[in-house]
């Protein structure tokens, strides 16, 4: 099956334990690759963000999917892996102190291509999520913190 990996910087205006409180919000997580609408969210006792539903679109349907946070290392580093019926993969945030209060924020997401139909609209999804991933990103750093 086709996969693909995307990954883009941005800076975020607040440090790196701020930003990490917002990343266990899940809507803080609509609208990065193939993630559209957020709901369900899971959290542990601690309100550590667990994992949530999400849809997304591919030749004008609607696929929903599943988000569950694989890797949590606070103030470092989330992996959420997606999992949706013609798409999965994952999405990987890092952040670094950039020494000034603010936070560089590197999102990775890789797609994989599962069914017949996200094979064959595979090289335009690919596409837009490389046309789009990058103001993605940059509006994602904007809204933490």
């Amino acid at each position: 099956m086709p996969r693909a990996t995307f990954t883009h910087h941005a800076t975020a205006a607040a440090t790196p334990e701020a930003v990490w409180r917002e990343l266990q919000e899940a809507g803080t997580w609509a609208n990065i690759g193939p993630v559209e609408n957020v709901t369900d969210p899971e959290v542990d006792v601690d309100g550590n963000l667990e994992g949530f539903r999400w849809s997304t679109t591919v030749a004008s349907r609607r696929y929903p999917g599943v988000a569950t946070v694989r890797i949590a290392e606070p103030h470092k580093r989330m992996v959420l892996d997606l999992d949706a019926r013609e798409v999965a993969g994952s999405l990987t945030t890092v952040l670094e102190p950039n020494g000034d209060g603010t936070t560089i924020v590197t999102v990775t997401l890789e797609v994989v291509s599962r069914g017949t139909l996200s094979t064959l609209f595979f090289p335009m999804v690919s596409q837009a999520i490389a046309n789009g991933l990058p103001t993605q990103v940059d509006n994602f750093a904007d809204s933490l913190g």
